[in-house]
């Protein structure tokens, strides 16, 4: 009896010191019982604008994936899919949706502008975070919502790098901006004409367009007659695409450019086999996580995975701001938690496979004031492929 006795309190202490050794960050490595939440995903799951959100969708799942597999991670998490196919109309609905669900602790999105504020202010009162990885709108940020936060750079940036371009890189003698009269297309387009115009570039039309049509040549007309050496777009892939295929079957060759609206395989598909086209984007589609991503996913891989690495890496921020409420938290005190770990970036940055995350009192990047020359990308699009040119401080601004 007393050799079993001692036995069994080696192992024990044997199982302890083990314990140390085998998990050096002090958690004790082992399965929980985990706690099912939902976070929802707002943005165009379907429609015409789809494969600019179905990439970062795709990246949140994933990231969301590896959290529930983790046995040591406390929460069992729902991606629910919050689709408003991109329009402003669709989002209350969505929207109610999201707040009556009692096991919501956050939003990934929405990832239009419009949708943003037509959202914006129910989520705010109803206290859940909500973090876009793809709405660019400057007033967004405007809004002194303190659940919100945007993972990305926004529209002065991007409008304000690619009016820098035209000017200095493109140098067109003159330049028509057409936008969609959205609240994405019409202040980005507004931004690129300004700038374009500092940089001693003549404005020769500025124009606005019904979203969703088919023929776009009285377009195409008013900036050929115009006698423009460039064409800028404020809008989205749906429209530009089409609108850089007419012009250059009605053989209007001069330089076209869009934004982060159009950096899609929709826009390749409905451009076709079209050149001379510049995009800037506050996306990297080229980094080193990629490749994961397009391992991960397969067949479903987009080929332009725009935002796919911000979808993962906003799901990787919820799911640390959630972990940091411990085992077991009520929906309510997941939120806070979560909204408090984002704050706490400000301090401590977190590392994603994008970028790095710390947000300023408005809750943009805090590298937007401090280095916004790294958050924005620049691609040329020849023969119908879209190739990195790199970003705003590696093509020189």
């Amino acid at each position: 009896m007393l050799l079993i006795a001692m036995v069994a309190v080696f192992s024990l202490l044997g199982a302890a010191c083990g314990g140390d050794d085998d998990d050096p960050g002090g958690g004790n490595g082992g399965a929980v019982e985990k706690t099912d939440v939902s976070v929802w995903f707002q943005g165009a799951l379907s429609g015409p604008f789809n494969y600019l959100v179905i990439p970062s969708f795709q990246g949140a799942q994933l990231r969301i994936d590896e959290l529930n597999a983790d046995e040591s991670y406390p929460y069992n998490i729902t991606l629910e899919r919050g689709d408003t196919q991109g329009s402003p109309d669709n989002a209350p609905t969505v929207v109610e949706e999201v707040v009556s669900d009692p096991d919501t602790v956050a939003v990934i999105g929405p990832q239009f502008s419009g949708e943003s504020a037509a959202s914006g202010d129910t989520y705010n009162e109803s206290a859940i975070p909500f973090v876009t990885g793809a709405a660019t709108n400057v007033a967004l940020g405007e809004e002194g919502w303190d659940y919100w936060y945007r993972a990305i750079g926004n529209d002065g940036g991007q409008g304000g790098f690619m009016g820098q371009y035209i000017a200095s890189e493109l140098q067109p003698a003159s330049l028509f901006v057409g936008h969609d009269k959205s609240e994405y297309g019409q202040p980005l387009a507004e931004t690129v004409r300004d700038t374009a115009e500092d940089g001693g570039v003549e404005i020769v039309g500025y124009e606005g367009i019904e979203s969703g049509q088919e023929d776009y040549s009285a377009l195409i007309s008013a900036v050929e007659s115009s006698g423009a050496e460039a064409f800028f777009f404020g809008g989205y892939d749906a429209d530009f695409g089409k609108i850089a295929k007419q012009a250059r079957d009605a053989g209007l060759d001069i330089q076209l450019a869009s934004a982060d609206g159009s950096l899609s395989s929709t826009f390749t598909e409905l451009a076709g086999n079209v050149s001379d086209v510049v995009l800037i984007a506050p996306t990297n589609i080229s980094g080193d996580f990629i490749q994961k991503y397009n391992d991960e996913v397969g067949g479903e891989a987009s080929g332009v995975p725009v935002y796919a690495a911000e979808g993962y890496d906003v799901a990787s921020l919820i799911g640390a701001g959630l972990e940091s409420c411990g085992e077991g938290c009520s929906a309510e005190d997941a939120r806070e938690a979560i909204k408090s770990f984002l704050d706490g970036l400000a301090d401590e940055p977190f590392q994603g496979v994008a970028k790095e995350y710390a947000f300023a009192d408005n809750h943009e990047l805090l590298a937007l004031e401090e280095a916004p020359e790294n958050l924005f990308y620049f691609y040329e699009v020849q023969n119908g492929e879209i190739s990195p040119l790199g970003s705003a401080a590696e093509v020189g601004l």
